[in-house]
């Protein structure tokens, strides 16, 4: 079969920075190192062949699973794994993990991250692990042209929740230019190509150990559960056709499309995945984060401004139109941020409330390192603007280990490119929020960057929240969605 690819109390003295080892991370750990819970997933890993396996953020569930797969690997149950994950993590922490413990330093591994010839350098050294970032898999499909060159007979899914879509192949999507001329074109761009999860459904046959790890297994809600679920099973448990898994246990508005879980659904969809899912119980190896939010008000027209785009969905001052209430809401956390896009995708400015809350937190922090999540582009810029030394991470790979060996004092990261179980926790301890986000996903694991094993001072993490704004909603609904997968999380987790 081929595969078909068409972010108070401040201490005064710089605390001492940790031993340093590969890439900026932590020095050589002996295997005697390992904790509880480390020791319990390494043996979860080692004992079931198709597991999702939900672990808090940095935990330590790299390592664990590195244990698992040293073991594995020794006694030749597997030959060769193949490690997916976000961009940073498949890059950088998996390889320094590797390379952070003295059984697993001895693992041969290649990264399949960067320049198209790297990447198949990589899969051509058919190394015992082999990592390879989300957004390159619709590459190895095309690279390796067949499912019969699929030579990795054990996977491990670092953040399996991006693969809650579940769909097997791409939709029809409208795609608008603008000429020069500010002319718009619409075109439609054809679907049918096979996604992500359709590559990995494929690819499947030739899997005998699949492993999915992940902190935050439902971000939306209990329907995430389906395309994780299917990639461990194969449809035994929740069905093998998603529409059907949605008509049975799910109502959908058929105007907002907004998709609700009927009576009972959590209840049984949860006891379908018994056997398959696993919550680890977490230890407290560093403090909870202390969350100070720093409240602003927007200047008097800007706030104006505001109710009346939110009420009229159009913005006559800035020539700024919402074309509809889901379009409104993004445009309304721009506009809490300080800046509009133009439907050409030229920047208005509006207002510095947030800025100068920024400025504010940099002078309290006297010379602390700042690591700061934005929300568009023209945050980024803006923030560049005023503090030229700032770093942005997807910007510079090296950021990370410059960053963990306190190299940079400003990093500038977006959510969704350094989320992901990228270890920052020795670089700084403070980090801010200028712009909100709707996501759980995004909000709990950027939110996760700091206070992780190694971090050496309190955590605090600063969102700027624009009074009487969408701020406050999006706060709100973060909160709203996190009792849903807490619940799942508790669930599934083991009595100790």
């Amino acid at each position: 079969m081929s595969f078909d690819l068409d972010l108070s109390n401040l201490l005064d003295d710089e605390p001492a920075p940790p031993p340093i080892g590969h890439n900026g991370g932590p020095s050589i750990r002996p295997r005697s190192d390992m904790r509880g819970t480390q020791r319990l997933i390494s043996d979860i890993i080692k004992d079931c062949p198709a597991k999702l396996i939900i672990s808090a953020m940095g935990s330590g569930k790299t390592g664990a699973t590195l244990d698992a797969l040293y073991d594995l690997l020794n006694r030749f149950e597997i030959q060769h794994v193949l490690v997916i994950a976000p961009f940073f993590v498949a890059k950088n922490t998996w390889p320094d993990e590797i390379e952070a413990w003295e059984h697993t330093r001895v693992l041969s591994y290649a990264v399949a991250v960067g320049e198209p010839e790297e990447r198949i350098a990589a899969v051509k050294r058919r190394a015992e692990i082999t990592t390879i970032n989300f957004e390159n898999l619709t590459w190895l499909a095309q690279h390796i042209r067949t499912i019969e060159n699929w030579y990795w007979d054990c996977v491990i899914i670092d953040e399996s929740s991006r693969f809650k879509s579940g769909e097997g192949r791409t939709k029809p999507t409208k795609v608008k230019t603008v000429n020069k001329a500010g002319e718009i074109t619409i075109k439609v761009r054809k679907g049918g190509n096979m996604t992500r999860f359709g590559i990995m459904t494929t690819a499947r046959r030739k899997i005998s150990r699949i492993v999915e790890l992940t902190g935050t297994p439902a971000p939306q809600g209990i329907i995430d559960l389906w395309g994780q679920a299917y990639l461990l099973d194969q449809g035994r448990r929740l069905g093998p056709d998603k529409s059907a898994f949605e008509r049975r246990y799910f109502d959908k508005d058929r105007y907002t499309h907004t998709v609700t879980p009927r009576a009972n659904a959590e209840r049984d969809i949860l006891a379908k995945l018994e056997d398959l899912l696993v919550s680890i119980p977490q230890e407290k190896v560093v403090p909870d984060p202390r969350f100070i939010p720093m409240k602003v008000d927007l200047p008097e027209h800007a706030m104006r401004d505001y109710r009346e785009f939110e009420k009229t969905l159009f913005s006559e001052p800035y020539d700024v139109e919402a074309v509809s209430n889901g379009v409104l809401a993004n445009k309304l956390l721009q506009f809490a941020n300080g800046h509009l896009y133009k439907e050409d995708r030229s920047v208005v400015h509006i207002h510095d409330a947030k800025m100068e809350a920024l400025e504010e937190l940099v002078d309290s922090a006297q010379g602390e390192n700042l690591l700061v999540f934005y929300s568009f582009k023209f945050d980024k810029d803006a923030i560049r603007k005023r503090y030229p030394h700032a770093i942005v991470a997807n910007e510079n790979k090296d950021a990370v280990s410059l960053w963990n060996q306190r190299k940079i004092r400003m990093l500038l990261a977006h959510p969704a490119s350094i989320g992901h179980g990228t270890n920052l926790q020795y670089g700084g301890h403070i980090a801010a929020w200028f712009g909100l986000t709707f996501s759980l996903e995004l909000w709990l694991q950027a939110n996760a960057r700091l206070p992780r094993p190694g971090q050496t001072d309190q955590v605090l993490i600063y969102p700027i929240i624009a009074r009487g704004t969408y701020d406050e909603r999006a706060l709100t609904i973060l909160n709203v969605k996190d009792m849903t997968q807490d619940r799942i999380i508790r669930n599934f987790t083991l009595r100790t």
